[in-house]
């Protein structure tokens, strides 16, 4: 193998890949990245087993071959060379490689190809296709919401649902419920429920752009999911378990809604989190404004006033964890939101204003 390729190109490739590279496994060769050049193309991959990414750069392929380097060494080499042309050339004598530019010289040893993983089959997926922007938006409001507790590692990951032209992503850690909705493009009328890893699906969310013609082609087998995004793939082990029917959980009738500016209400409760330790706050509704308000010991008092668009219903006092309502906030794109109760002890909604594509459902703090 012997290859003229671009530092910049092959720095950004490595960088997107270098996410998958297992840093826990025992497996040496999973320590490392697979190169594969061929057809003026050179295709680097990575995987701990559970998430895989693979990224294709542009290069000029002067003798095909594959080879798997350590990753640290080698993006962290690459990523110090100035740009220009790099030589690599693989000696597979011994699985070394050499990397030229200038008047410098680096010799990496690394691996045999054959013993990197190879990615599994879509042969017989269930197949269908989404703007990026709207998926996008699906995994940002639905993926901070899972959990983190292995012993129920069915909620560590988001509930994939396709439905005809309709995907749905669920998130749950016990606490709350975030659920979000995404037009996908189904011309087979696939259809199928999953359970995806929170983690592949961060890696992913990394790798989408906001752009609107922008597509991403997914495919789902009885135990991998594969998003091909056109010059990167994601492959991601499915989860398995019984997801929980939580949006059967979910109030349908909130007597108490008040429409409220999200930026504002954000940076209050950013401002309240700097005095209450815990994060508790009590939020106390009235027909033309919203109270925060907390008192923690030895530290201090806040009190935070901000008007409402509008108010229906009895006033109410409440408290949350401010932390829970932040992450909501934080993935908000509509300017205003309402904030709906059915009660001091009962679960509260969070909608956009003018949208039902996304929604939040979070317990209260009964404490207050």
């Amino acid at each position: 193998m012997k290859i003229l390729i671009e530092q910049e190109g092959l720095n950004a490739t490595l960088a997107t890949v270098a996410r998958a590279v297992s840093t826990k496994n025992t497996i040496p060769v999973l320590s490392g990245v697979y190169l594969s050049a061929r057809g003026g193309k050179l295709t680097i991959r990575a995987t701990d087993m559970e998430l895989a990414i693979e990224a294709v750069t542009p290069c000029q392929v002067i003798a095909e071959g594959e080879i798997v380097l350590p990753a640290r060494y080698f993006a962290d080499l690459i990523r110090r060379i100035p740009y220009g042309n790099i030589e690599l050339s693989v000696d597979y004598h011994n699985h070394v490689a050499t990397v030229r530019w200038g008047r410098s010289q680096y010799v990496i040893h690394g691996f045999a190809a054959d013993q990197f993983p190879t990615l599994p089959d879509v042969d017989g997926a269930s197949a269908f296709t989404v703007k990026q922007s709207l998926l996008r938006n699906l995994l940002r409001q639905t993926t901070f919401a899972a959990g983190h507790d292995e012993s129920k590692p069915w909620l560590t990951g988001v509930l994939f649902k396709l439905r005809e032209g309709l995907l749905t992503g669920t998130a749950t850690d016990g606490i709350r419920i975030a659920y979000a909705e995404a037009a996908a493009e189904n011309p087979q009328g696939h259809s199928f429920s999953v359970i995806i890893p929170s983690r592949s699906l961060s890696e992913l969310t990394r790798l989408l752009t906001g752009e609107e013609e922008s597509t991403v082609s997914v495919a789902v087998t009885a135990n991998q999911i594969f998003f091909d995004l056109g010059t990167v793939r994601v492959i991601s082990r499915l989860l398995e378990g019984q997801y929980p029917d939580v949006m059967r959980l979910v109030p349908q009738t909130y007597p108490t809604e008040a429409v409220l500016p999200g930026a504002e209400f954000m940076e209050a409760l950013e401002r309240a989190t700097l005095i209450t330790r815990d994060g508790a706050v009590k939020l106390s509704f009235q027909p033309d404004k919203v109270t925060i308000t907390a008192n923690t010991p030895e530290v201090g008092q806040v009190y935070e006033e901000l008007p409402v668009s509008s108010m229906t219903g009895d006033p109410l006092d409440i408290g949350f964890n401010a932390r829970y309502l932040l992450d909501f906030l934080k993935v908000l794109e509509e300017k205003q939101f309402r904030f709906q109760c059915s009660g001091s002890r009962n679960p509260a909604r969070l909608i956009p204003a003018d949208s039902s594509q996304f929604l939040y459902v979070v317990l209260p703090l009964i404490t207050l």
